[in-house]
């Protein structure tokens, strides 16, 4: 009398260990690019509560005359701002399209946690903060 076969042990064999690696790997893609867009995202919050802060304070120094030149009161504000966690701000604009509105753009550059990370570039950032006169 023959001796039944089991299914499993005729057709299935093989290791769960590529699938475990294949897990893993996948999962710590996942995290890194989360940390990544993170960071990204503070980089971008971080720049435009500088900006807004650089508008209010070229509104308040101008004193309701917003035909002068804005770019250096700007420039003179953003140089006494210790600006931690931002690298190469440069200030690309400050104008005032209706002489009531003052409009600051800053741009950074923008390095990813893991700077040794294989798909990590340099980016740069642009944020932009404006601060309206009332009445």
């Amino acid at each position: 009398m023959p001796t039944p076969v089991s299914a499993s042990s005729s057709c299935e064999q093989g290791s769960l260990a590529p699938l475990g690696i294949g897990l893993a790997m996948v999962s710590l893609a996942a995290v890194l690019a989360i940390l990544a867009s993170g960071s990204l995202y503070l980089t971008e919050r971080r720049l435009t509560g500088v900006a807004e802060s650089a508008a209010l304070s070229v509104l308040l120094e101008a004193d309701g005359n917003l035909s002068q030149d804005l770019f250096l009161m700007a420039n003179s504000y953003l140089g006494k701002l210790p600006l931690r966690g931002l690298h190469q701000v440069t200030l690309i604009e400050a104008s005032s399209p209706d002489l009531k509105t003052v409009r600051v753009r800053l741009c950074s550059v923008w390095r990813p946690i893991f700077e040794n990370y294989m798909f990590s570039e340099i980016g740069r950032v642009c944020s932009e903060g404006l601060a309206r006169r009332g009445r």
